[in-house]
């Protein structure tokens, strides 16, 4: 990715110039964008998406049970 300064702005080569609250405005989008296809891909391997917190129970269960 190319990066340019200019006055009052940075220039990127996909997206042109933009000044910071256009920058964090696209950033916000490809973040919804990025998060949007995460969930779709879960959707289509058929996996519910479990948060972080679950993750440490599951694996707290599994020792637990492995100690027994």
């Amino acid at each position: 990715m190319m990066l340019a300064k200019r006055q009052g702005g940075i220039c990127i080569e996909r997206l042109g110039c933009m000044d910071k609250e256009q920058l964090l405005a696209e950033i916000e989008k490809l973040k919804q964008e990025n998060e949007r296809l995460k969930q779709e891909i879960a959707r289509l391997r058929g996996v519910k998406r479990t948060s972080a917190g679950a993750m440490d129970s599951m694996s707290t269960k599994l020792k637990e049970a492995l100690r027994e």
